[in-house]
């Protein structure tokens, strides 16, 4: 069985791994590319994610939700900028018609932005370890 280490660089994973969460009762591990991030209005920014096609030999990347933003926040902050709307990413949820769920990597907060606000995205992946490996 894989060990991983958060915050640890995994090039056969694709990225630095941000940590475990379940997902429909799993073990998922979480990876975020290091520096693949597209800046959006929210509206756009899961199908500007999809379009990245390939990163790091994966394609299978989603938007981060509030679990995968929090592990990102928790196991690897240095990796966001951690002042103004540089360190605000997107996360999958909107909240109404006109908001969405975002997470600030100045403080951790996770707050409701404008959709109409451009902020990063953040692509994640994950992997289930079974006993024979992954």
């Amino acid at each position: 069985m894989t060990t991983y280490i958060p915050r640890q660089h995994y090039p056969e994973q694709g990225g630095v791994y941000i940590g475990p969460r379940l997902i429909d009762g799993k073990t998922h591990h979480c990876f975020i590319p290091e520096h693949e991030r597209v800046h959006s209005k929210f509206d756009a920014i899961a199908p500007a994610i999809a379009s990245l096609g390939e990163i790091n030999g994966h394609n299978d990347w989603r938007m981060a939700d509030m679990e995968d933003g929090m592990l990102a926040f928790i196991n690897a902050r240095d990796l966001f900028p951690s002042s103004g709307s540089e360190s605000v990413i997107w996360l999958n949820k909107p909240y109404g018609s006109t908001l969405a769920w975002a997470l600030g990597f100045e403080g951790g907060d996770v707050d409701v932005g404008t959709r109409s606000s451009e902020f990063a995205g953040l692509p994640v992946r994950s992997v289930v370890v079974e006993s024979g490996g992954v």
